[in-house]
């Protein structure tokens, strides 16, 4: 049943309201919105491998900071730095670039570049103002790992540079270092990318870098010698210094050239191994082929000759001295010192071959001909070389009529009698002379020189008796004779006078 109190009342109007739009106010977000999803799956996309490189330091590198480049592009950062478990090394975390994830091959390398000052030049100084970060040298293998060994130092050649690797030994490193030059012609090719010792630890490696397009001009008969420092030569031409460059001098460097220009020969290949010559003139000479081991003992001393000295044969450096040994002969009660040594007989050319030549016919060998020549007097002698350092060497001289120390044979070697020379053989010469003036009789000499100036004297006295006193005949004579003078010259000047008065005297005479 309906209430009555309700049946009066309306009926209700019932409105529906329309939709409204957006605002436009939701357009910024919605567009905010869409660039951040757009902007992480970007970033997301090019999210490439992290990997892991253990370094000695940190030096340099920030966390979120320090960039990773290869050729100067940064392609990654380092996003965190933490301390090894042996407290011996920190690893840094690179996050690298998606386009850059093919660098994390296994042979791919790692270094923090820094500024360094070597002999070779100064490297890294853009990091000064950019700051630290780690340089990439890309590797060739298609296998990845994430997890490396930082280098220490950059490498010496990065696989992007053009041209061709060799090796050198050395008996010593010297001047060599890191990024040494090296020359052709003065013209800087390449340089040092390598320097380690040998495993025996008896001598020094050192990889060369010849870079394109000059590489080509290594050759299997080139040599390479050390042309640090200046090279001083004074001889009759005058004074002459040979340097590679103002660089050489300085840092030192290396330099190559072949003995023979028109020689035909084939490029060398790429890891060839060439010994270093101390200088040009060893570089430059021919290989010595024969060897000849000798021996010379030497009574005097050895000051001012050391290994390696030169043996000199008339000019000609034919051998070098290979080691010295004291020695003691208990019967003459004599200290004595036998020198080995090597000769290069091959040295004196057509002289050499001549022997051979000449000793071929009765079977006798080069050593046997060079043997002889001791017979026809030849002797080694200690000379100095150099009057400022005192080097010396031994020169191989004809010297038959001097008195020689005896030789002690030793099988297959050349064994040469010595002589006194050089600074010993000057102090014979003042002992001779210091011996000769003692054997002068200076007493003698002395009472004879007495009586001569005692004869004098009395020789002195007499003249001085017959010439100076006045009573003595001579100054009688003297006086007498004066007078008459006087008179003379009295007559000639009346006759003088007469004449000049009366000149026709001379021919009609005296009225």
């Amino acid at each position: 049943m309906t209430d009555p109190t309700f049946q009066d009342l309306p009926a209700p109007a019932v409105h529906r309201h329309r939709r409204h739009h957006p605002s436009v106010i939701w357009i910024v977000p919605f567009v905010a919105i869409v660039a951040a999803l757009t902007l992480g799956i970007r970033a997301y996309l090019r999210i490439g491998p992290a990997i892991t490189v253990t370094f000695e330091t940190a030096d340099g590198l920030e966390a979120g900071k320090s960039e990773v480049r290869f050729k100067n592009v940064p392609i990654g950062k380092v996003d965190r730095i933490a301390l090894a478990e042996d407290r011996r090394h920190i690893i840094a975390t690179l996050k690298l670039t998606k386009d850059a994830a093919g660098l994390a091959a296994r042979d791919t390398q790692f270094w923090v570049e820094r500024p360094r000052i070597g002999v070779g030049g100064v490297t890294g100084l853009s990091t000064i103002v950019s700051g630290a970060y780690i340089g990439v040298n890309a590797g060739a293998s298609n296998e990845t790992i994430e997890s490396f060994v930082g280098l220490e130092h950059p490498p010496g050649v990065t696989t992007d540079q053009r041209g061709r690797r060799f090796k050198l030994t050395a008996r010593e490193a010297g001047s060599l270092a890191l990024h040494t030059p090296i020359y052709l012609h003065q013209v800087a090719v390449g340089w040092i990318s390598a320097l380690e010792l040998a495993p025996d630890g008896k001598r020094v490696t050192a990889e060369v870098f010849v870079e394109h397009p000059y590489e080509d001009t290594v050759t299997a008969s080139t040599v390479f010698w050390n042309a640090s420092g200046m090279d001083v030569t004074i001889d009759a031409g005058g004074l002459r210094i040979d340097t590679q460059s103002l660089a050489t001098v300085v840092a030192g460097g290396l330099a190559y050239g072949v003995r023979d220009a028109n020689a035909p020969d084939k490029v060398a290949a790429a890891g060839t191994t060439f010994a270093l010559y101390d200088d040009r003139p060893q570089a430059m000479m021919r290989p010595d082929v024969e060897r000849i081991p000798t021996r010379m003992r030497f009574p005097a001393s050895m000051r001012g000759v050391a290994v390696g000295a030169g043996i000199d044969f008339q000019g000609v450096t034919i051998g070098a001295v290979d080691s010295l040994h004291p020695g003691y002969d208990a019967t003459t009660k004599a200290f004595y010192t036998d020198v080995d040594a090597t000769v290069f007989p091959e040295r004196l050319e057509g002289a050499f071959a001549s022997l051979v030549a000449e000793g071929g016919a009765s079977g006798k060998t080069g050593l046997d001909m060079l043997q002889s020549l001791v017979g026809r007097g030849l002797r080694a002698q200690i000379r100095s070389g150099n009057l400022i350092t005192g080097a010396g060497y031994i020169a191989l001289a004809w010297l038959p009529h001097d008195k020689a120390t005896a030789s002690v044979a030793v099988a297959d070697t050349w064994t040469i009698p010595t002589v006194p020379g050089g600074v010993d053989h000057m102090q014979e010469q003042v002992q001779e002379i210091i011996t000769k003036i003692d054997a002068i009789p200076f007493d003698a000499i002395g009472k004879e020189v007495q009586q001569t100036i005692a004869s004098v004297h009395q020789s002195t006295s007499a003249m001085h008796d017959n010439l100076f006193a006045p009573d003595s005949p001579i100054q009688s004579s003297l006086k007498t004779t004066l007078e008459q003078v006087q008179r003379a010259a009295f007559s000639l000047r009346g006759l003088a006078d007469f004449l000049q008065q009366h000149p026709e005297s001379l021919i009609r005479g005296k009225k």
